[in-house]
């Protein structure tokens, strides 16, 4: 015998936020009734474990194998009773794009064997409607994160001049008694949004803004002893207040690094409260490795967009040139 519990709906959200849902089985106990747990790695061949909720049924233990995953396409996974031909089960997601920028979630589930003639009819009334609840809050969810409007940085939400220079300003950290002062002494330019683990963001910030200053154009006027570097080991080494942790400059040391004779500021540390509009916004897909749900990204690159601000996985185009050509000149002087 052989069944198909086939059902489908339509999302207002386009197929990587509603593959990111499926594919984040850690937080489907925030929002799946019929599969509210399951704990595995979600790679092609592994096992996953978890439990199958139907209102009405019985709940069923599970232990699928993944058969397939196409990132934002297709996840399928199979189970099977041990007896060769009584039970197999593949349940399947499959994500169609619509050219009005919506998704239709294909949601089955292949049944056959002989056991089958004895569940199929609970399959078909209970589990349909129970696949038909998961669908419906899979719904729910994508609208709302692929609509929400997320906070990134004071300096996008607070109307940002773009006709600023922070030459002849002032940086001050967020200590109330004794702050670290440093004075700029140049053009600040590259000034840019960045998604990366290792830049300093004020709280509740999605993305630090970041600015290179020429090197030896900052001066460090008060409490310069406060001053610590974050971590010896990276490239730019970066120095931050030791008594509130605010990020003051970073600098490199490597003769060969295409950033020597640079220094980072955050331009947000402006005392007059000034910031410049970023040019662009760097590693944002780098959000999702410092912790950030990775459903949450088409709205905050639909915001970056909105404002006009070019979004990149790594620097700007222009700044990517910059580092190859670089490359290539140490390349020549090897030779």
């Amino acid at each position: 015998m052989e069944k198909t519990l086939d059902t489908s709906i339509k999302i207002n959200a386009p197929a990587h936020v509603i593959w990111a849902i499926l594919d984040d089985i850690e937080r489907y106990p925030e929002w799946n009734p019929l599969v509210p747990e399951l704990k595995g790695k979600t790679m092609v061949g592994r096992q996953v474990e978890g439990i199958l909720t139907r209102e009405g049924m019985p709940t069923v233990p599970l232990k699928p194998t993944l058969t397939a995953i196409v990132g934002a396409r297709e996840l399928r996974w199979l189970s099977e009773r041990p007896t060769p031909g009584e039970f197999r089960a593949e349940h399947y997601f499959v994500l169609e794009q619509n050219d009005d920028g919506t998704t239709t979630l294909i949601h089955n589930e292949d049944f056959s064997g002989t056991f089958l003639t004895q569940v199929w009819d609970g399959i078909n009334t209970l589990g349909r409607a129970a696949y038909i609840r998961m669908n419906e809050a899979l719904k729910e969810r994508a609208e709302a994160l692929a609509t929400e409007e997320p906070y990134v940085h004071a300096s996008l939400d607070n109307t940002p001049s773009d006709k600023v220079s922070l030459q002849g300003k002032t940086l001050k950290c967020s200590c109330a008694e004794n702050p670290v002062v440093i004075n700029v002494n140049a053009p600040i330019y590259h000034n840019h949004l960045c998604g990366c683990s290792k830049c300093w963001k004020p709280e509740d910030a999605l993305l630090a803004l970041i600015a290179v200053v020429a090197d030896g154009q900052l001066t460090v006027a008060e409490n310069n002893d406060k001053l610590q570097i974050v971590d010896e080991t990276q490239s730019i080494k970066r120095y931050a207040c030791s008594s509130c942790g605010t990020h003051m400059y970073g600098t490199v040391e490597d003769r060969d690094h295409h950033f020597y004779g640079l220094n980072f500021i955050h331009p947000e540390l402006v005392t007059d409260g000034q910031i410049p509009v970023p040019e662009f916004a760097a590693f944002v897909s780098s959000l999702v490795e410092t912790g950030l749900e990775p459903a949450q990204m088409v709205s905050i690159r639909t915001k970056l967009e909105d404002l006009g601000i070019p979004s990149y996985d790594v620097f700007s185009p222009e700044i990517m040139d910059l580092i190859a050509w670089h490359k290539v000149k140490l390349e020549k002087c090897d030779q």
